[in-house]
């Protein structure tokens, strides 16, 4: 989406030096034209004669001058660059031309709420580009005060509207054409449908790719991308308790590793245990004294992600530690502790991991949404094609240059 490009307009520098690119090719003469004649320049045109489809020379520079202050182009970008960078622009302004076009020819419209979305969703971007606009003001000069920083931000902001020619009208403008392309989407493809034969094979598929990676290397298996489709046997869910060191300890930790000290690194950590035997044991009593695992992570555990591990047979994902602790735990229900660079992990083989079936539908019902999309999208990119067959554009390469 467009409106996620603006978001992530950021960079303060490149945003407002970025419209100053040395051209591709010379761009002089348009504007000389323009100026003496006060007609506008065409840079591209439908040859079947459409009204109100022409592109103007200054609607195609408000695009192409914040494409180039987007992406960072500077000064001294090559001559390729630049004239593959016209080319994506003029094709984007021409197909929203189109869009809008067919979007008018089918009746469609954007409802009053679906405006207010678009709206709240540029004023966000904007929002984000003064942020990123501020946060470069202050990292120049940190001796700015809250008004100051406030006034010089919103000031590169009118800047880069100004020096790239465009206006909040415009970004609000990409983002509802990005709405109409959506719309057209979902209404070329009413009807279609992902049958069970192609879903099944899509699946199989899937579940194929995932143990021939896990069959090839056990590392190769990656739980995030495969656990709810396939999981290999003598899988483990694992739950875990981070009784950690605190920041200073830890960074020395991988400071000697990183010097390739692993000697020094064990022993430094060995040293470093005492100071986390006292919640450490407390965490075990509760544990022989019959507490509930999963309200002690709540109380205790000190990582950042959810305590939970998929344990797969050969992958070490989460070092040796883990894996040796957890593999060798006896049973399901039993728990073991392991000392890790973070520090104690007190592990619990909470169950077997297997794909359960109500997993396994609700990932076939995402893949068969997923599947529906991209066979809308090829339906109207079919359609696309023919629309631009029937427009069929002549672009003047020659005027696309600054």
């Amino acid at each position: 989406m467009r409106i996620r490009e603006l978001l992530a307009a950021a960079a303060a520098a490149a945003i407002l030096s970025g419209c100053t690119v040395k051209p591709a090719e010379s761009g002089g003469s348009a504007e000389t034209f323009e100026a003496e004649s006060g007609q506008a320049v065409i840079v591209a045109a439908p040859t079947n004669g459409a009204e109100g489809m022409d592109v103007t020379r200054e609607e195609y520079l408000g695009e192409y001058l914040y494409y180039l202050s987007k992406n960072g182009y500077a000064a001294d970008t090559d001559a390729e660059t630049l004239s593959q960078a016209q080319q994506q622009v003029i094709d984007s302004i021409i197909e929203e031309k189109l869009i809008r076009a067919k979007f008018a020819e089918y009746g469609l419209e954007i409802t009053d709420s679906e405006q207010a979305e678009i709206r709240s969703d540029v004023n966000t971007g904007i929002e984000s580009i003064k942020s990123s606009l501020r946060s470069a003001a202050e990292s120049a000069d940190d001796t700015l005060s809250d008004e100051e920083l406030d006034s010089r931000t919103e000031e590169q902001y009118q800047q880069l509207l100004t020096t790239c020619g465009i206006s909040e009208d415009t970004f609000y403008n990409w983002q509802e054409a990005v709405l109409m392309k959506q719309k057209l989407t979902d209404m070329l493809g009413d009807g279609a449908e992902i049958t069970d034969e192609e879903l099944s094979s899509q699946l199989q598929a899937l579940i194929a790719a995932a143990k021939s990676a896990y069959e090839e290397n056990p590392a190769n298996y990656s739980g995030q991308t495969y656990a709810s489709l396939w999981i290999p046997e003598g899988s483990r869910k694992v739950q875990g308790i981070l009784i950690g060191f605190d920041y200073d300890t830890y960074s020395q930790i991988v400071k000697l590793r990183s010097d390739g000290d692993d000697e020094g690194a064990d022993r430094f950590r060995e040293e470093s245990l005492g100071a986390l035997e006292g919640r450490y044991e407390k965490v075990m009593a509760r544990i022989v004294a019959g507490d509930d695992f999963s309200e002690l992570m709540t109380e205790f555990d000190e990582d950042e992600g959810n305590g939970i591990f998929l344990i797969t047979p050969g992958t070490e994902l989460f070092g040796s530690e883990i894996y040796d602790c957890a593999m060798g735990i006896d049973g399901v229900g039993g728990t073991d502790a392991a000392v890790t660079d973070y520090g104690y992990y007190i592990l619990r083989y909470a169950e077997d991991a297997v794909v359960s079936d109500e997993t396994l539908n609700s990932t076939a019902e995402s893949m068969r949404e997923y599947l529906l999309e991209q066979k809308k999208t090829e339906l109207f990119n079919t359609e696309f094609e023919k629309w631009k067959n029937e427009y069929s554009y002549e672009i003047r390469n020659d005027l696309l240059g600054i």
